[in-house]
């Protein structure tokens, strides 16, 4: 075995001599550390460089974008679009006009349960970040990069950037604009301004922008009436508002809900008791869409017309214009139920006219109904279009939604007929719920009517109907213009009293007959009758045609003309037409009221008004219907315990009141005795005229009471005959009535007021003379003072000539007519 050689010691190593080389085993550990150092130098200077070069490119990425950011000051200047409201005159809403639904209210009255539901739901750090939160922008991206799930970390604070001042697309562009011009809000903006924008603007279904237009979009309440759970549906919308939509998807709706109740429990803004109780809450719908006017839908469309045509359609739909009507809502009601129901009677007075169609195929019938459905939207009073499904012991049809009901067998009994005999399977009728359950047949009328409600003080419209069933395209009370027949026949009394006559002067009721060439026209009454000599009240009364042709004749059509003219009627009046005499003008029906409203306001034309008072946004007034009352009280004679007497109307004395009083009296006796006796029943004092055409092609009763004149008209659009004996006490009184009974309800009421300069004279009710022996009837007659009648009355010549009084009602004369066409 080799001797084993020991390593030297240090002592016995051998010295090496300065300058010589070191062993390289000897050199390494000393230049590892070196290139170390150098390494660490170096990766700071490359540290160094690239936080360099990352700051010069990240302020010029901010430079780049900064340049190409929209001036974010557009935010205070920003004019939301704002919902013109239309209101009646006791400030209920009728009618909401805009592209939007949108209420703005300050952030300081929205209850502090609302906005912590929008925190929870939103950005729950909202008062602690500048305008981004940085950790969930890194969450969100870790979350989008490693899973399927994409995940957001917009704060309401970029949210309020990205909606009111970027496009909503989807790129790192977009989003970098967005970083930036959420950090510059942040630094001109307090929060509260911030959260104010973001809740008043935002998009929450329906045609809802902003809180406020939400809670009544969907709950039909304010803000402060919200509850939890309420509060909770409306902050879960702004993620989606149509997935979340709770009309269309009330299940996710809820589900979101009750995420946003989770959030807000965990943040402790509500206790775990609210959040349970809440959770269990339904959702508690009560919609409220934009009001579109189905309550007066004529009107309403009338004041938009008006208004776009005036302020343009910016100002309409966008300005938020308040709007405020001398509608009364509640006497429309009753005008819309009146005409209604007086058109439904005379439909039915005349038959069954079948199914609205019939399915050949009933395999597809939900579907083919709905499409029907849709056609009849306007007819909801009337009812809705459904499909008969079977025929046997009962008679089931389909409704649009697929229920099946069973037809009342005694709501067909109007028609002569059986049910089970009058529809077959595939028939679509009409059907109506009553207040029991039960489904009624209905049928829509053919023929349409309108109505007129004027104030008989003011000229305000109170209530307007354009029509039945058919939308707002034509409205029947302003647009159309028809014979007024025998309803013009006021018009040639007043005339006459202007020209010397009295109530109690006497006219001929006798044979009269116009010769045109080898043609000749012979009028006739009504009834075929004549009474001879008698007085113009009872001419009125009874609508002699006779006395009517005679009387224009006397005083002449061009004093008639002037009293229409005087009267506000526009329409030229023929003054070498006689046939004039008898309504063979075409008249608007708010034209004839307007004018008949002249009668019991003691002479006075006042137009016709619809707006009281226009304001914008702000409260200012663009519009004022009559002169403004600032300063009422002292201006008027009022004081703080007297209420002030109301401001003047604009007004032109159209009659003298003297004339207008005996006008007033005499058709009040059209009512008490004459072609309007029907209307007496009421018990209230009223005046009116019946009117009908030649064929009974419209129909008429013109009228007032002390307070109100109104006008109804009843007729098919295209003109043809109502039918045998439908003349205007049978078509339109009954309507007229009917609304009059319910408008005047309560209503306590004096009579006519007499002016100065009349004097009540008994006389003879069928000669006009002072009560004599003969006398059978008195009446108490109005004289302009020494007007009245001196003699008295004795047996006549005429009275062995003539059957007595006629009975006559209405009509243009009939027989040839070469001066006009009735």
């Amino acid at each position: 075995m080799p001797p084993i050689k020991k390593k030297p010691s240090a002592a016995q190593s051998p010295k090496l001599k300065r300058g010589a080389a070191v062993p390289s085993s000897s050199r390494k550990p000393k230049q590892g550390r070196g290139w170390m150092k150098r390494l660490v130098i170096l990766a700071v200077w490359l540290g160094v460089f690239g936080v360099l070069v990352g700051a010069i490119s990240a302020t010029a990425v901010v430079m780049y974008y900064s340049s190409q950011l929209p001036d974010f000051r557009k935010l205070t200047d920003y004019q939301p679009s704002l919902i013109t409201k239309v209101y009646d005159r006791n400030g209920a809403v009728i009618a909401e006009f805009a592209k939007e639904r949108r209420i703005w209210m300050p952030v300081g009255e929205m209850p502090k349960l609302l906005i912590n539901a929008y925190l929870a739901a939103e950005d729950t750090d909202f008062y602690h970040h500048g305008g981004y939160d940085l950790k969930a922008i890194i969450r969100a991206a870790l979350s989008n990069l490693l899973t399927n799930r994409k995940q957001g970390a917009s704060t309401i604070t970029q949210q309020v950037a990205k909606t009111f001042l970027l496009s909503s697309e989807r790129t790192y562009d977009r989003k970098v604009k967005e970083l930036l011009l959420s950090w510059r809000i942040e630094q001109v903006y307090s929060k509260d301004e911030i959260l104010e924008m973001y809740l008043n603007r935002i998009y929450l279904g329906n045609g809802s922008y902003g809180v406020a237009a939400a809670a009544q979009t969907y709950f039909s309440k304010t803000l402060p009436e919200l509850n939890v759970a309420e509060a909770a549906l409306l902050a879960g919308l702004p993620q989606a508002p149509s997935r979340y939509n709770p009309l269309r998807n009330p299940d996710k709706a809820k589900a979101r809900r009750d995420l946003v109740l989770s959030r807000m429990e965990k943040e402790r803004m509500i206790t775990p008791d609210q959040a349970a109780a809440a959770r269990e809450a339904g959702l508690g719908l009560n919609p409220s869409p934009l009001k579109r006017g189905d309550d007066a839908p004529h009107f309403s469309e009338y004041i938009r017309r008006m208004v776009e045509q005036q302020y343009g359609s910016k100002a309409l739909y966008e300005d938020g214009l308040i709007i405020y009507t001398t509608l009364d809502l509640e006497t429309q009601k009753e005008a819309e139920t009146a005409v209604y129901e007086g058109l439904r009677d005379y439909d039915r007075r005349h038959g069954w006219r079948g199914p609205l169609m019939h399915f050949d195929s009933m395999a597809d019938w939900p579907q083919q109904l709905e499409k029907v459905a849709d056609s009849y939207s306007y007819s909801t009073r009337i009812g809705e279009p459904a499909v008969v499904v079977s025929v046997g012991d009962k008679v089931m049809a389909g409704l649009y939604d697929e229920r099946k009901v069973e037809i009342a067998p005694a709501s067909a009994k109007w028609t002569g007929r059986s049910l089970a005999k009058l529809v077959k399977t595939g028939d679509v009728v009409m059907l109506k719920r009553d207040g029991k359950g039960a489904y009624n047949l209905e049928q829509i009328p053919e023929v349409q009517g309108g109505l007129a409600a004027v104030e008989v003080r003011s000229g305000e419209v109170l209530a307007m109907v354009g029509g039945l069933g058919e939308g707002v395209g034509f409205n029947r009370a302003i647009q159309a213009k028809r014979q007024v027949g025998s309803a013009f026949k006021p018009f040639v009394y007043t005339a006459a009293l202007e020209n010397g006559f009295t109530p109690a002067s006497i006219v001929m009721d006798a044979p009269v007959v116009f010769r045109h060439g080898d043609s000749s026209w012979k009028p006739q009454n009504y009834d075929g009758k004549m009474s001879g000599p008698t007085p113009l009240r009872i001419g009125l009364e009874k609508s002699k045609n006779l006395m009517t042709i005679n009387l224009a004749q006397e005083v002449g059509l061009r004093a008639v003309s002037d009293v229409v003219r005087r009267m506000g009627i526009p329409d030229r009046v023929p003054t070498t037409d006689l046939t004039v005499a008898l309504g063979t003008v075409d008249m608007s029906l708010l034209d004839m009221t307007a004018a008949y409203a002249v009668y019991p306001r003691g002479g006075l034309f006042v137009p016709p008004s619809f707006i009281s008072r226009i304001q914008d946004n702000r409260g200012k007034t663009l519009y004022r219907g009559h002169p403004a009352c600032e300063g009422c009280l002292q201006q008027f004679g009022g004081s703080p315990d007297k209420v002030p007497a109301p401001p003047p109307i604009p007004a032109t004395q159209a009659l003298s009141p003297q004339v207008a009083y005996q006008m007033t009296s005499m058709l009040e006796g059209v009512v008490k005795r004459g072609t309007g006796y029907s209307a007496s029943k009421l018990g209230l004092p009223l005046g009116g005229k019946t009117g009908t055409t030649n064929d009974y092609v419209d129909a008429w009763f013109m009228g007032f009471s002390p307070e109100m004149a109104v006008g109804v008209w009843v007729g098919f659009d295209k003109p043809r005959s109502l039918g045998h004996n439908e003349t205007g006490a049978r078509a339109a009184l009954p309507i007229w009535k009917d609304f009059v009974a319910a408008s005047h309800k309560g209503r306590r009421m004096m009579d006519f007021p007499v002016p100065e300069g009349i004097e009540f004279v008994q006389v003879d009710a069928d000669n006009g003379m002072l009560p004599g022996p003969t006398t059978e009837r008195v009446i108490t007659e109005p004289f302009v003072p020494g007007t009245a009648p001196t003699t008295t009355a004795q047996p006549s010549f005429w009275d062995g000539i003539f059957g007595g009084e006629s009975g006559a009602e209405d009509g243009n004369g009939g027989g040839f007519n070469p001066f006009g066409i009735f």
